[in-house]
């Protein structure tokens, strides 16, 4: 009985150990984004970092400085990303703005700044048809901030939340845009 004890325990670790290493995919195999409106455009803001060579690359550096100064928060926070980058709690718009603002900084930085376009959009969560903020009550829940980034010249659209990635690791989203 003990050696059926532990094999089941053994198949649980892994299994839950597989779906921790696939969870990004899981997520965007469940989970779909709709674009519903969009923030006013983040300026670029630039950050001691490190330089990058592409988007993919100020993508990834801006994702994990805003994971590293922001942490979550219900309550009334600011969203100015001059402010954020200091440090501070933000919610989901907070976390786009900032996100989206350094990932311009350093994409002008390493000269792509006209290649891309990059800014703060307002979605919904989706599994199948079902939106997902209609299970809140709370105006709060009504909306998620992400980042959309649009490559101009072959017209790849990357969408990205930030808060998701901070709180799960997860950073790359699927969506209708």
């Amino acid at each position: 009985m003990m050696r059926w004890v532990k094999r089941f325990l053994l198949l649980l670790v892994l299994l839950f150990a597989g779906l921790w290493f696939c969870r990004g995919q899981l997520f965007r195999a469940v989970v779909d984004y709709h674009i519903v409106g969009s923030r006013h455009g983040a300026r670029p803001l630039f950050s001691t970092g490190g330089s990058v060579a592409d988007a993919e690359a100020a993508i990834d550096l801006a994702l994990d400085t805003t994971a590293a100064r922001l942490h979550f928060s219900t309550g009334s926070v600011k969203n100015d990303p001059v402010e954020l980058v200091q440090g501070s709690p933000a919610n989901c718009i907070g976390y786009a703005a900032l996100c989206a603002a350094l990932i311009k900084g350093h994409l002008q930085q390493a000269g792509n700044s006209e290649r891309f376009e990059v800014e703060p959009v307002v979605g919904k969560l989706f599994i199948g048809d079902v939106d997902l903020h209609t299970f809140f009550n709370s105006p709060f829940w009504k909306d998620h901030d992400i980042v959309r980034v649009k490559d101009r010249a072959s017209g790849k659209v990357i969408l990205i939340d930030p808060t998701l990635y901070d709180a799960l690791g997860i950073a790359r989203v699927r969506g209708a845009l």
